[in-house]
C-alpha cells in the first residue's frame, strides 16, 4: 500500500486444496483459453501466498466481475486483498489532534511486539 503499514483483514485459516481446486474451476470456466500451466502456477501462487478460503473466494469473485482485457494474469488473482492501514501511535494522535478522528474509532493490536491502531470501522467492514 504505497509504503504504509497495512493488516489484511482476512484472518480465517487457510485455503484447502479442496477450496483451491474449485475456485480454480471456476476460473476455467469463465476463461477457458488460459491454459493449464498457467493455472498450475496460479495454484502454486495460492498457496505460496497463504491464502484463506473466504480471500480466494472474494478474488474469484473479483476477477469474474471485474476483469476486462482478453488474457488474465495470475497477478489479478494473487493481488486482490482488503486490507486496513494501521497507525502509530503518533499518527493516530495527529488525527485526533486535527479533529480527523477521535480516540474511540481505533482499536489497539499488538503485532511481533509493537503496537498499532486501526480503524474500528475497516474491522467491522472486514465481517461483511
Amino acid at each position: 500500500m504505497n509504503g504504509e503499514l497495512a493488516l489484511s483483514l482476512y484472518s480465517d485459516t487457510c485455503a484447502t486444496p479442496d477450496n483451491i481446486a474449485k475456485a480454480i474451476k471456476r476460473l476455467r470456466s469463465a476463461f477457458p483459453k488460459m491454459g493449464n500451466g498457467f493455472f498450475d502456477i496460479l495454484y502454486e501462487r495460492l498457496v505460496k501466498n497463504g491464502f484463506t478460503g473466504q480471500r480466494l473466494e472474494d478474488a474469484v469473485n473479483h476477477v469474474i466481475d471485474s476483469f476486462q482485457y482478453k488474457e488474465l494474469n495470475v497477478a489479478d488473482v494473487v493481488s486482490f486483498d482488503k486490507r486496513a492501514k494501521l497507525h502509530t501511535y503518533n499518527q493516530m494522535c495527529n488525527e485526533i489532534a486535527n479533529g480527523q478522528s477521535v480516540m474511540d474509532d481505533f482499536q489497539r493490536l499488538q503485532i511481533d511486539g509493537k503496537n498499532y491502531w486501526v480503524r474500528k470501522v475497516d474491522l467491522e467492514n472486514a465481517k461483511r
